[in-house]
């Protein structure tokens, strides 16, 4: 008869195996900051971000600072977590309609600047943001992108937007003004003026990444947040969770578009929008749990 200590040496050397192997697997499945991937073709590409802590806020010296930008105060993200890297696109908005069958309503009825259906006057091409939609359709875009792909995606705090948009620095941007321009960001964004190039929105990644990774935070079209409108930062959450109260009638938005003073693309800055307006000036992004 063969002993049973012989029979367990399978067993045992499979223990052994997997404890060799198991926390390799573990450092490869654990999301590194600056990580991108997308969950489908169609998806969004994101790019994963560093748990943390930073200041939220403008100090009082800062140029062009508002009451609403302050008090200070600090937020943690306690997790990694992903966002998208750029707004979300045309293509990636034309490719939801067309998958979900849904019909984006009109809007904004200024001469030239018309939104209908979810398409600007101006020319668009796929890899400009995608813009004209309401914050409904935003919710049901976010949705049906967690449906499609198993996976918890969420509109953006208004703090993971600054801290994305910080990346780590503490000054009006995350990169230096123009040389010899005055206030002028020209190098870095599409905001008003011909000097960046633009005369509307600009495809995505047509200016450097910041060091997080993520493009266009500070140009291009203006993005909606989830948080509720607040006119200060007094009981803001820590955790860097949204902001909101039921029945909330007037939504915050962050960064800035192609037809605005640079002033306004300051990473602190803020501003705010009912939740059914609809403007070829204004898109936004996603995040997603890790």
């Amino acid at each position: 008869m063969i002993s049973s200590r012989f029979n367990r040496l399978p067993a045992l050397a499979l223990t052994v195996l997997c404890g060799a192997l198991l926390p390799g697997l573990a450092h490869a499945a654990t999301p590194q900051p600056g990580n991108v991937f997308k969950d489908c073709k169609d998806c969004p590409e994101l790019v994963v971000l560093p748990a943390g802590t930073f200041t939220m806020g403008t100090p009082d010296d800062e140029v062009g600072r508002e009451p609403d930008e302050g008090p200070l105060h600090e937020v943690t993200f306690a997790k990694p977590f992903a966002m998208s890297r750029f707004q979300i696109t045309a293509a990636e908005w034309d490719s939801y309609v067309r998958q979900a069958g849904v019909k984006i309503a009109d809007g904004d009825t200024r001469p030239g600047r018309e939104c209908i259906a979810s398409k600007p006057r101006y020319p668009q091409g796929p890899r400009q943001p995608a813009v004209c939609m309401d914050m409904d359709d935003i919710k049901a875009y976010v949705a049906w992108l967690s449906k499609k792909t198993g996976q918890t995606y969420q509109m953006v705090s208004e703090a993971q937007r600054e801290y994305a948009a910080r990346a780590g620095s503490s000054g009006p941007f995350p990169f230096p003004f123009d040389e010899g321009k005055g206030y002028s960001i020209a190098e870095h964004a599409n905001t008003y003026g011909p000097a960046d190039g633009y005369s509307y929105s600009s495809p995505a990644g047509s200016y450097p990444p910041n060091a997080f990774g993520v493009y266009d935070m500070h140009g291009n079209v203006y993005e909606r947040v989830a948080d509720c409108y607040h006119e200060n930062y007094l009981g803001a959450p820590a955790d860097g969770s949204a902001w909101v109260e039921p029945g909330c009638e007037v939504y915050q938005i962050r960064g800035n578009d192609w037809g605005e003073a640079p002033v306004f693309s300051r990473s602190g800055n803020r501003n705010n929008i009912y939740p059914q307006t609809r403007g070829d000036w204004i898109g936004f992004r996603v995040v997603r749990d890790l």
